[in-house]
């Protein structure tokens, strides 16, 4: 079968990958990436066959998994960009990123064990986040909020060192105080 005869996944297939994904989702933020992938199954009310005809290995089930939450946390900053003030577009976004931190984390270490830095996940997420904090980022700029010297791929270190603070048992409002700090640090002084 060639490309342009391809058929599109039948709809009931559609929903059970975004069922598992979604179930997944949940138990490696309870349980952590060597949760049992019978659990994610049947949380997601299908057989462990249906899973693995979707995700061969746990690495591609984490690997959509991963993607989910980035394209979530991309789509919710574009969101917090056009219906917030820029500073407390940002504040929502470090709080996006922060909240899933501790489960990306062990997600991110067996997707670089097996595809390296540059996997196109990290390369698709990396580039959406940069575009959506640059967005965020210019508009406060061009009012006056934001220092002009600070990049939207400097927003993205800053959260990523502040992501390695999360823990699993974390409370999200633990954040709360160092993500001020940190957009205060981005305010321009005149």
């Amino acid at each position: 079968m060639t490309k342009a005869t391809e058929r599109a996944p039948r709809a009931d297939a559609v929903r059970n990958r975004d069922k598992l994904v979604t179930a997944a989702r949940t138990v490696f933020a309870e349980s952590g990436v060597d949760a049992p992938l019978d659990r994610i199954a049947t949380d997601a009310g299908v057989g462990i066959g249906t899973l693995y005809r979707n995700f061969p290995s746990r690495e591609a089930l984490i690997e959509a998994v991963y993607r989910s939450q980035s394209e979530e946390i991309v789509t919710n900053g574009r969101r917090f960009g056009e219906t917030l003030p820029p500073d407390d577009a940002l504040v929502a976004v470090f709080g996006e990123y922060l909240r899933t931190a501790a489960s990306k984390r062990g997600m991110k270490e067996v997707i670089l064990a097996e595809l390296g830095a540059e996997a196109p996940v990290f390369v698709d997420s990396r580039a959406a986040s940069q575009e959506m904090i640059g967005a965020i980022l210019s508009v406060g700029q061009n009012q006056g909020m934001f220092r002009l010297d600070v990049t939207a791929a400097d927003v993205f270190r800053l959260i990523g060192g502040l992501s390695m603070t999360c823990h699993m048992n974390m409370n999200p409002a633990d954040s709360a105080p160092l993500v001020r700090v940190v957009i205060d640090g981005l305010r321009r002084v005149d």
